[in-house]
């Protein structure tokens, strides 16, 4: 343990040392000061760049964001079968209340499954695409 806090400290010193031998001996001279500088016109196409970069991050975060909420909380039709039986009982509940072996329906019920159960959902309306079950 103190070893490592040696060490530590050995390359703390080093690290200070090769920093003061490169700084400069004397005393450097400031640029002269312009009254009216030139300005560049790359910088303004640079910040115009950076800030429509923020922006269009901004917006498709805000889009994933709105898009996971929506396909959390849509309501699907959830049908429970019975394996040895073949009976089958549906169900309404959101997407994101639905886990492996459990769900909440839309009126609070919380379903169990037991192992011999399987679990299907359906979309309740044709508006979205066919692969999003």
């Amino acid at each position: 343990m103190i070893g490592k806090v040696l060490f530590t400290i050995g390359v703390i010193l080093v690290v200070a040392l090769i920093w003061r031998t490169r700084l400069p001996r004397g005393v450097p001279t400031p640029a002269p000061r312009l009254i009216n500088p030139k300005v560049s016109s790359r910088n303004g196409v640079i910040r115009y760049l950076a800030v429509a970069a923020v922006v269009i991050l901004l917006i498709g975060s805000v889009y994933l964001i709105y898009d996971h909420w929506r396909d959390r909380h849509e309501v699907v039709v959830v049908r429970v079968v019975d394996a040895t039986t073949g009976r089958s009982v549906d169900y309404r509940a959101r997407r994101g209340d639905i886990s492996d072996r459990q769900f909440t329906t839309e009126d609070g019920r919380q379903v169990v499954l037991a192992e011999t159960e399987r679990l299907e959902t359906s979309i309740l309306s044709a508006t979205r695409p066919e692969d999003r079950n």
